[in-house]
């Protein structure tokens, strides 16, 4: 079990690691290509359609992973992957159909938009809805090398055309983005169409001893609608904000800092998307363990905390990369850092609430974050700028964490040793605090330093454990060659 994990996460650390190279590589040069303005409109075009995908999705996607396990036959998970996908496209479509209907009766637009992005936008929820819900059952499958490849087609495919068209028609910068983002988007999600056809052509009998209840898949799917809803809100208060605020530019600029923070990607997207399949299928077929879930939590709270360090550390030759313009995302990235921390290491501790199918929960994880997040970048944005919108976001993710281990653990108790996490999490906040309002010097190399030995001595224990498994293996690999 241990090889086929560390299989499946160097997979899918590898298609990562060649998604984020391609990103560094091509992101600066897309930046100086394009103003802040419209990478600021791309960004509030992808925060809207991933509203939209989730809404409209009704939650089916979780449905699908919880269920996927409960029978290990083709024909109970075509059946169910079917249901799955049928609801929440039938939903979209007639969405479309009424607000087209709507728009040519009384001839006006929807949030003043053009005809054309309102058809561009839908066709992006529909293809995003699409691929979420056929790339889970990549991760439902362990279809790891898959999974990779497709990420990369589709980072390529955009790259190109983003450049392409760029560099071809040099006006509407948004609106060639918004397209080379969408274009890259229905590829992809043809291809894995096509690959998983045997989950949507019907070719089986679909008789399965399990039925398959749709008031169980709408029970457990549709509180993630407003949790979902939620959740993007909270995710987007800081752009949306900085937009009301500040200006759109600004919203450029703290877009690509996000970017920069998406070379996390290579751990938090790895650990995410095997961790939960893997968490739900542990649970099946051992209800009662929780020693699994603990020393996940442990190994990636070290991992999250280390690269976080690093990555602060290296800020400023990061926001080189951007140019000029960006500048300003050198001081802004600490705190951002803390998204995918936090979001990361609370997918270890959230699973009690997923095993006890209570769905509902994660509404009032998402309304308190969403909250404090609201209230921060009101007090902090007109005093601070993107750099209040980062502050807020990141403090509002470590009440994120703490809402779904807190209520987690009240349906599937862990002891995740939180005091030593939270005076982790307290050092690492006084470290962000000042290379917020700092340059790198010294004092950033000697905090960094500081927060590594105080890692070592907090995880001791799960360090060396680690280090004696990485070594043994690789004992063992040298002994067979």
């Amino acid at each position: 079990m241990k090889n086929s994990i560390m299989r499946n996460f160097l997979n899918i650390s590898g298609g990562t690691f060649i998604t984020m190279f391609i990103g560094v590589i091509t992101t600066p040069i897309i930046t100086r290509l394009v103003e802040p303005d419209a990478y600021g409109s791309l960004s509030l075009f992808n925060m809207y359609a991933s509203i939209g995908m989730l809404v409209l999705g009704l939650g089916f996607d979780q449905a699908l992973l919880r269920y996927f396990y409960a029978e290990d036959t083709i024909e109970y998970k075509s059946l169910l992957f079917q249901k799955c996908l049928k609801y929440p496209l039938f939903f979209t479509i007639t969405l479309f159909i009424i607000l087209l209907i709507i728009w040519k009766i009384t001839g006006h637009s929807f949030f003043n938009i053009s005809f054309g992005i309102f058809v561009i936008f839908f066709l992006q929820v529909i293809g995003l809805i699409f691929n979420r819900l056929f790339f889970l059952l990549l991760r439902l499958q362990s279809k790891t090398k898959d999974y990779s490849i497709l990420n990369i087609l589709a980072k390529i495919i955009y790259v190109t055309f983003a450049f392409g068209l760029i560099t071809t028609f040099k006006d509407n910068d948004y609106l060639l983005l918004i397209i080379a983002t969408v274009v890259s988007n229905i590829v992809v999600t043809a291809v894995v169409i096509w690959k998983e056809k045997q989950f949507w052509i019907n070719k089986y009998s679909m008789k399965s001893s399990n039925t398959i209840e749709m008031n169980k898949l709408f029970h457990y799917g549709i509180p993630f609608i407003f949790s979902y809803g939620i959740t993007t809100l909270f995710q987007s208060i800081d752009k949306i904000s900085l937009s009301y605020y500040c200006s759109i530019k600004d919203v450029g600029i703290f877009s690509s800092a996000m970017a920069l923070v998406n070379i996390f990607a290579i751990i938090q997207t790895s650990f995410n998307t095997l961790w939960a399949p893997m968490a739900i299928e542990h649970y099946e077929k051992n209800p009662e363990d929780r020693t699994f879930y603990f020393k996940g939590n442990q190994i990636i709270t070290i991992t999250m905390f280390v690269f976080g360090c690093g990555l602060i550390l290296c800020k400023d030759i990061f926001a080189l990369l951007l140019g000029e313009k960006y500048r300003l995302a050198s001081y802004i990235l600490p705190f951002l850092i803390f998204n995918p921390i936090m979001y990361t290491i609370s997918e270890t501790t959230v699973i009690g609430i997923s095993f006890a199918k209570k769905s509902k929960y994660n509404i009032y994880v998402a309304l308190i974050a969403c909250l404090c997040n609201f209230i921060g970048n009101t007090l902090l944005i007109p005093m601070l700028g993107v750099r209040g919108a980062a502050i807020s976001t990141g403090v509002s993710y470590i009440i994120f964490f703490t809402a779904r281990t807190l209520i987690s653990n009240k349906f599937f108790y862990i002891d995740y040793k939180l005091k030593k996490f939270y005076f982790l999490t307290s050092i690492f906040l006084l470290y962000a605090t000042y290379n917020t309002f700092n340059s790198s010097d010294i004092l950033t190399l000697f905090g960094f330093l500081l927060i590594l030995v105080i890692i070592y001595f907090l995880y001791q224990s799960t360090i060396k454990e680690v280090i004696k498994y990485l070594m043994y293996n690789l004992f063992k690999l040298s002994k067979q060659n």
